[in-house]
C-alpha cells in the first residue's frame, strides 16, 4: 500500500511538473514594453486598474520594511460617472517581483477583485491567493490564522501580516487562537494585498518564515461616502444539531481631503448567530458497569483514529456582536512626503446561552449531566460537560507613520504603533445546566497584552556599475501578556474567590537589516541582504492561591541573537521570461505564550514549561520562472523547500508523557506551484486564474517523539488547488465562480487520524459564486453562495454549510 501511494505521488508530481511547463511554453507573446521588468499587463488600462501598478507597488516594497504605501486614488467613483466592470480574475495579478525590489514571488489582489468575491470580513480576501489558506469557521471568529504554502494552522508566529506597515500579527502566543487582527482593517478600505511568499526579505523579521501579507488601505482624494449592508444565512446540520443561522454586517464610512489634510472615519457592525463548532463527545471504550439511568438520543461514529465514538450535544448556537471603529488622518507636507495617523478600536461580545443535549430520559426530560446508560454501559457527564458563558473582548491600535519619495532619490518610512487589549474577560459556569444559567460556580479569565512596533528605513538608488538600490533600517518589537484565571462564586456576576492561575511574560526584539538590488543589465539583478536580531525573553512568572496565601514563582529569562543572511538572483533573458532563485537562513524566536508556556500547582512548582525551548531556524530555497502571456496574463512554476531545525510545536513526549510546546530536530518541506493568471480568454470579460500546489512536509528527525519520524508534519496537506472565473460581459453586471481544494491532512504527529468528520481536518472540495449588478444612483446589489453544494467538511471543527450572502452598497 505504501510503494501504491508513493508511485501514485511521483506519478501526481510529474504531471504537475508536465502542466506546470506547458503553461510557461505557449505561443509567442505581445511583448509588453522595452524595459524587462516591466508590468506584464502595461499597455492593457483594463488589467492595469485592476491587476495594480507595478510602479505604485515599487513606491510601496522598494523598502519592504513593514512599511506604508503611498496613497493612491480610486478610479469611476464620481457622482454620476458611469462604472465600468473591468477584465480581472479576483487574485488580481503576479507581480513582477524585480521591478518592485522583492526577491521572492508576490502575488497581488486590488480593491476591483475584493469587490468580485463574498467578502464579510478583511480575512476573506485571502481565500483565493495562490498557495494559502484562511482558516475560517464563521464570521467575527477570532481565530482566523493565514497559512502561506507549507506552513501549520497552529503555527501563527511564522506569518506576518502588516496593515500599512503596522504588524497587526499577534505574536503574543501562538496557535489557531492567535490569528491576526482582522477586524481593524475593513474590506472596504483595502486599496491592494500582497502576498510575498517565503522569508526572502532581510527587511522582514524572521516572523515572515513562512510569507507576509502587505495590506495597503485607502485615504480619499475628494469627498467620499460608503454604505454597506450584507445579510448571510446558512441552514446548518450535523449530527442532530439542525439550525437556521442568520447573519448582518453594516459599514459606513465618510472621508475627505482639504487641502493638504485628509481623513476618513469608518464604523462597521457584526451581529451574527453562530454554528456550534465543537460537541460533547465520549469514546465507547471509557464505559463502565449500567447504573440504571438509561438515556436515548445519543449518535455514535468512528473518530479520526477509527475508534467507536458517543456524540451527547452541542454547546449550542451562540450570539455574535462585534463593533468597529476606525479613523484615519493625513497630512501631506509636499507630494513627495506624507504622515498617517490611524486609530482603531473593536469591541466584540459573544454569548452561549443555549446548550444543545441529545439525550433524553425514560421519561422525556433533557439530560445535560450525571451518569447516564448506553447500550448497557455508563457513561459520566460532568457539571461542565455543558455550560453556559460570555466573552468580552476591547481592542485598541494607534499608529503613526512616516514616508517621504524625495525626488533626489532617497526614501525614509518610519512606522510607531501601539496595540493594547483592553478587555479579554471570559466567564462560564461550571454548575450544571441548566440551574447555573442565573449564576453560580464558574470560572473567570481576565486576560491582557498587546505589543508595541517601531521601524525606520531609508533607501536610495547609487549608479555604480550598474544601479543599486540599497535600503537600511532597525526594528524594535516588545509583546507582553498578563492573564488570571480565577475561581468564581458566581461567574455570571463576576464575582472572584480564589486565583488558579495567573501567568505573565515578555518578548523584545532589537533588529538591523541592509540590503542592496543591483540592476547589473537589463537581463541581470543580484539582490543581497542581511538582518541581525537580538531578541530577549523576560519577567515570566506563575502565580496561584495556595494555602498559605497567594504564591508566585519567576522563570528565568532567555536571550537569542542570529544574524540572517539572503540572496537572490534573477535572470530576463527576454521581456516575457523571468526566471529568479532565493536563498535565505532564518531564525524564529519563541512567542510569549510558547517560551512561557505551563501551569503552576499549589507549592509555586511550574510544570509543563520548557526552559530548554530553542528558536526555529530555517533555510529556504526557492526557485520561480514566470512568463508572459500575451499583455494580459502570466504564468508561474515554482519549486520551493524549506529545512527546519528546532520547529516549534506542541507535542507529547513519549518518554515523559509532557504535553507542551517543544523542539521537532528537523522538519523538511518541499512544494511545486504552478499559478496561470489570464485576464481575457477567448471573448472580452471573462478572465481565468488556476493554481495547483504538491507539498511534501516530513518530519526527519524527532527525538522527543521517534515514532514520527518519517511522518507528515501536521495540517499540511500534500496538495491545494484553486481555480477561479470571472465573467463581465457588459458594464452592468458579473459574474464570479470559484473553487478550492484540499487533500486529507493529519492533525496528529504520528499521522494516526486517517478518517475524515469531526475532530479531524479533512479532505475538501468546495465552490462558491457571487453575482453583481450596478444599479442607478450609485446602488450595487450583488448576491452569493459559499460552499454551493453544501459540503460538509472540518478541519478539526465543522465549516459553514450552504452560505447566502446578500449585499447591497452606496458609493457617493
Amino acid at each position: 500500500m505504501g510503494k501504491e501511494r508513493l508511485v501514485c505521488s511521483v506519478q501526481a508530481v510529474c504531471c504537475l511538473l508536465f502542466f506546470g511547463l506547458a503553461l510557461l511554453w505557449p505561443a509567442p507573446v505581445v511583448h509588453a514594453g522595452t524595459d524587462s521588468t516591466q508590468s506584464p499587463s502595461d499597455g492593457d488600462t483594463k488589467s492595469m486598474e485592476t491587476a495594480g501598478d507595478a510602479g505604485v507597488q515599487a513606491d510601496k516594497a522598494a523598502d519592504a520594511s513593514e512599511s506604508p504605501a503611498r496613497p493612491r486614488s480610486r478610479k469611476g467613483d464620481e457622482k454620476g460617472a458611469t462604472y465600468k466592470f473591468d477584465e480581472v480574475t479576483v487574485t488580481g495579478k503576479i507581480t513582477n517581483e524585480a521591478a518592485i525590489n522583492m526577491p521572492a514571488v508576490v502575488e497581488t489582489l486590488t480593491e476591483k477583485g475584493i469587490e468580485r468575491i463574498n467578502a464579510v470580513e478583511t480575512s476573506d480576501v485571502f481565500k483565493y491567493m495562490p498557495g494559502s489558506y484562511l482558516r475560517k469557521l464563521y464570521p467575527g471568529l477570532t481565530n482566523q490564522p493565514l497559512v502561506i504554502r507549507g506552513n501549520n494552522t497552529e503555527l501563527t508566529g511564522r506569518t506576518l501580516v502588516l496593515m500599512d506597515g503596522i504588524r497587526i500579527s499577534d505574536f503574543t502566543a501562538a496557535g489557531n487562537s492567535n490569528g491576526p487582527k482582522w477586524f481593524l482593517v475593513s474590506p472596504h478600505e483595502i486599496e491592494q494585498v500582497d502576498v510575498i511568499y517565503g522569508p526572502y526579505s532581510a527587511a522582514f523579521s524572521g516572523n515572515s518564515l513562512s510569507g507576509t501579507a502587505m495590506i495597503t488601505t485607502h485615504y480619499p482624494e475628494k469627498m467620499e461616502a460608503t454604505v454597506d449592508t450584507q445579510y448571510f444565512y446558512q441552514r446548518f446540520h450535523e449530527y442532530r444539531t439542525d439550525e437556521d443561522i442568520n447573519g448582518f454586517d453594516t459599514y459606513a464610512s465618510f472621508g475627505d481631503k482639504i487641502g493638504k489634510f485628509s481623513f476618513m472615519v469608518w464604523y462597521n457592525r457584526l451581529d451574527t448567530d453562530i454554528q456550534p463548532i465543537q460537541f460533547v463527545t465520549k469514546q465507547v471504550s471509557t464505559g463502565g458497569a449500567a447504573v440504571g439511568r438509561p438515556v436515548s438520543g445519543w449518535v455514535q461514529d468512528k473518530d479520526g483514529s477509527d475508534k467507536d465514538r458517543l456524540i451527547f450535544g452541542s454547546p449550542g448556537v451562540s450570539s455574535l456582536v462585534n463593533n468597529s471603529f476606525k479613523v484615519k488622518l493625513g497630512y501631506d507636507f509636499t507630494p513627495d512626503s506624507r504622515i498617517r495617523i490611524i486609530n482603531a478600536f473593536w469591541d466584540s461580545d459573544q454569548e452561549y446561552d443555549s446548550p444543545e443535549t441529545y439525550l433524553t430520559d425514560s421519561s422525556g426530560q433533557p439530560v445535560y449531566s450525571g451518569k447516564v446508560d448506553i447500550n448497557g454501559k455508563s457513561y459520566n457527564l460532568g457539571s461542565s460537560s455543558f455550560t453556559y458563558s460570555k466573552h468580552a473582548i476591547q481592542n485598541l491600535l494607534n499608529g503613526i507613520t512616516y514616508s517621504l519619495d524625495s525626488p533626489d532619490g532617497w526614501k525614509v518610512n518610519a512606522v510607531l504603533s501601539a496595540f493594547n487589549i483592553l478587555k479579554d474577560l471570559n466567564q462560564a459556569s461550571s454548575t450544571a445546566v441548566p440551574d447555573s444559567q442565573g449564576g453560580g460556580s464558574g470560572t473567570v479569565t481576565d486576560a491582557g497584552g498587546g505589543w508595541y512596533t517601531a521601524n525606520l528605513s531609508v533607501g536610495r538608488d547609487v549608479d555604480f556599475f550598474g544601479v543599486h538600490s540599497i535600503a537600511g533600517g532597525y526594528h524594535y518589537d516588545r509583546y507582553h501578556t498578563d492573564s488570571e484565571a480565577w475561581n468564581a462564586s458566581d461567574w455570571l456576576r463576576d464575582i472572584r474567590t480564589t486565583l488558579s492561575q495567573g501567568s505573565e511574560g515578555k518578548t523584545q526584539t532589537n533588529a538591523f537589516y541592509i540590503e542592496d538590488t543591483w540592476k547589473i543589465t537589463d537581463q541581470w539583478k543580484v539582490y543581497l541582504g542581511g538582518r541581525y536580531e537580538l531578541w530577549n525573553g523576560f519577567d515570566g512568572a506563575k502565580s496561584t492561591d495556595g494555602t498559605t496565601g497567594r504564591i508566585t514563582t519567576k522563570i528565568d529569562d532567555k536571550t537569542e541573537d542570529f544574524f540572517s543572511p539572503k540572496f537572490a538572483t534573477t535572470y530576463s533573458p527576454t521581456e516575457n521570461w523571468r526566471v529568479r532563485f532565493s536563498m535565505a537562513l532564518t531564525e524564529r524566536f519563541p512567542t510569549v505564550g510558547e517560551l512561557f508556556y505551563g501551569g503552576i500547582d499549589s507549592y509555586g512548582i511550574i510544570n509543563k514549561s520548557n526552559p530548554d525551548l530553542k528558536p526555529e531556524k530555517s533555510f529556504s530555497k526557492d526557485i520561480t520562472i514566470t512568463r508572459q502571456l500575451w499583455h494580459d496574463g502570466e504564468a508561474r512554476l515554482t519549486f520551493f523547500e524549506d529545512d527546519i531545525d528546532d520547529a516549534i510545536y506542541s507535542q507529547t513526549n513519549s518518554y515523559t508523557l509532557v504535553k507542551n510546546y517543544q523542539n521537532v530536530d528537523e522538519v523538511r518541506t518541499r512544494g511545486i506551484e504552478v499559478a496561470l493568471n489570464k485576464r481575457r480568454v477567448l471573448v472580452d470579460g471573462f478572465g481565468v486564474f488556476a493554481n495547483l500546489a504538491w507539498l511534501d512536509s516530513k518530519i526527519l528527525r524527532n527525538d522527543n517523539v521517534p515514532e514520527s519520524v518519517g511522518k507528515t508534519f501536521p495540517r499540511v496537506p500534500d496538495w491545494r488547488a484553486k481555480l477561479v472565473l470571472d465573467y463581465a460581459p457588459t458594464e452592468r453586471w458579473a459574474l464570479t465562480f470559484a473553487g478550492q481544494y484540499a487533500s486529507h491532512q493529519f492533525g496528529t504527529i504520528d499521522n494516526s487520524d486517517h478518517n475524515d468528520g469531526y475532530g479531524s481536518i479533512d479532505e475538501f472540495l468546495v465552490f462558491d459564486a457571487k453575482f453583481t449588478y450596478r444599479l442607478p444612483k450609485n446602488l450595487t446589489a450583488s448576491f452569493g453562495v459559499d460552499n454551493l453544494t453544501d459540503e460538509s467538511y472540518h478541519v478539526s471543527h465543522p465549516y459553514p454549510r450552504r452560505t447566502y450572502v446578500a449585499e447591497l452598497k452606496w458609493v457617493f
